[in-house]
């Protein structure tokens, strides 16, 4: 390869490095704006939702992605865990949880790049939101394209290989969507949890809320979570 050439490729690829931080800035930015107007409009809610009345609605998508030997998990595999998340989003905070489409689940057959199949939490996701795993998952984002096309802002959940240290994660409200690996997928509760996470909802010391920091949960919930949860903007009256 010549000079001329291997600058080219160099070029083109800091280029395409850039043009995906670019986006990733942009959708941050969308989310931040939607994140503040959802509080506005959820004022109500933010002081009264501990009444968890009139019944909300949540759509869900869950997404479960392929390596090279094909679907992760089936999507029967999920069936535990959404119920446990319809019961308790319904119990605790009236909150109905519907699917985005016809279903809850869709399977990507088409093999994720590694950089999505092992991902990590906090500071890592943040930082690979900016990167290959970040457009990926923008890219197969309910409800999006490039920018919000529903206003019912549904969750994602995208379910990986493995999170490193994790069982799920999300990066909060700023985000739409959350990932849970194979362990995850197992714990009947941790969709449940994380989904709490991308509700504005933090952990909580106390073993028996949904909150708690590992799978020995329980699923109650306090007056200010009904609260956070409820104003949230993925949790709708329509």
């Amino acid at each position: 390869m010549g000079f001329w050439s291997s600058l080219k490729n160099k070029i083109k690829k800091v280029a395409k490095k850039v043009w995906r931080v670019v986006k990733a800035v942009v959708r941050v930015v969308v989310r931040v704006v939607l994140t503040v107007v959802g509080a506005v409009l959820g004022i109500a809610d933010l002081l009264l939702g501990f009444i968890a009345w009139p019944p909300k609605k949540l759509r869900l998508h869950i997404v479960i992605l392929s390596d090279q030997n094909g679907p992760l998990v089936n999507p029967s595999d999920l069936t535990p865990a959404i119920d446990y998340a319809r019961k308790t989003l319904k119990d605790r905070f009236n909150v109905k949880l519907k699917p985005y489409s016809e279903s809850f689940v869709q399977v990507i057959t088409e093999q994720a790049p590694s950089e999505a199949l092992t991902v990590h939490c906090d500071s890592g996701a943040l930082k690979e939101e900016f990167g290959e795993a970040g457009e990926y998952f923008a890219k197969h984002l309910a409800g999006w394209n490039a920018i919000p096309i529903s206003l019912t802002f549904p969750i994602t959940a995208f379910i990986v290989d493995d999170i490193i240290g994790k069982q799920g994660c999300s990066l909060g409200p700023l985000s739409d969507y959350l990932t849970l690996d194979l362990a995850g997928v197992k714990s009947d509760s941790t969709l449940a949890h994380e989904i709490g996470h991308s509700c504005s909802l933090w952990h909580s010391k106390t073993q028996s809320n949904l909150m708690w920091h590992d799978t020995k949960r329980g699923n109650g919930a306090k007056w200010f979570q009904k609260n956070l949860l409820r104003s949230s903007r993925h949790v709708m009256y329509w």
